[in-house]
This record gives structure tokens, sequence and C-alpha cells, in this order.
């Protein structure tokens, strides 16, 4: 996997409202077909303008490397990053943007799986369940 400490610059192909107050973002590089790849559980580091940097699951589909989907809930009583990408970012938009880090890795087992998630946090776990429908694996969500 790429290193965490490469920055890109991505540009904004797609953003459409979710309910929940979520955004829905699709990346994409602008000179290069492919990013590097991602393991499901994968984040990348967004960082804005104002210097903040702000960690989001990738929750598209790991096998299509074209582009990057992250889901930001807004959050009225955080500390302004998703406020401000709910407000400034469109189509369009260039965001720099982290190579992919996995701390949330898919534990490979025996047997069916079974993934939780609230809320947001089901962003990794798309990408997930994802994966464990390629392999042919039993899962519960």
């Amino acid at each position: 996997m790429a290193s965490p400490r490469i920055i890109m610059k991505l540009t904004v192909t797609a953003a459409r409202k979710e309910p929940g107050d979520v955004l829905v973002i699709d990346l994409k590089h602008t000179r290069k077909p492919l990013l590097p790849p991602f393991e499901p559980g994968s984040h990348v580091d967004v960082h804005l303008p104002d210097g903040k940097v702000r960690q989001y699951s990738l929750c598209g589909d790991p096998t299509n490397l074209s582009r990057y989907t992250i889901a930001v809930k807004r959050e009225d009583v955080g500390r302004g990053g998703s406020a401000w990408i709910h407000e400034a970012v469109a189509v369009g938009c260039t965001l720099p943007v982290s190579a992919p880090r996995n701390h949330f890795p898919l534990a490979q087992c025996e047997g069916p799986t079974v993934l939780l998630a609230g809320g947001i946090g089901i962003t990794p776990i798309l990408a997930m369940a994802r994966a464990l429908e390629r392999q042919g694996r039993p899962y519960e969500l």
C-alpha cells in the first residue's frame, strides 16, 4: 500500500446529499487513471484550507481505483471540518488527500462474518461487505 505521507490533489467529480445530513463525495486524480490501492476499512486524510486534517473512511469499491468515495456527516457541534466540507465542497473542487491507510482491517476468518455499524460508522463496513461478497464469504450486516 502507498505511503500515507503522499498528498494527492484530487478533484471532486460527484457530491450528493444523503439522508442523515451526509455528503457522499467521489474523488479522482486529474492526470492519473488509477489511485493507490486500498483495503476494506481504510481511510484517507483530507487536508482542509485552514490546516485542519480530517480522516474519512473509504466507502467505495476497493477494486475500482479510478476514484475514492468518502461520506461526511455534518456535525454542527464538531470542530468545523465537516461543516466546511458541506458548505464549500462541490463538483470541480480540488482537495488535498493522503494515500489510504488502514487501522481497521477486515479479519480473515473461517465461518460467517458479522458486520456491525451505527450511523456514519457504516462507511468502512460498506467496503468490507463488498469484499466479502466478492470472495463468496458469508456475512451478516
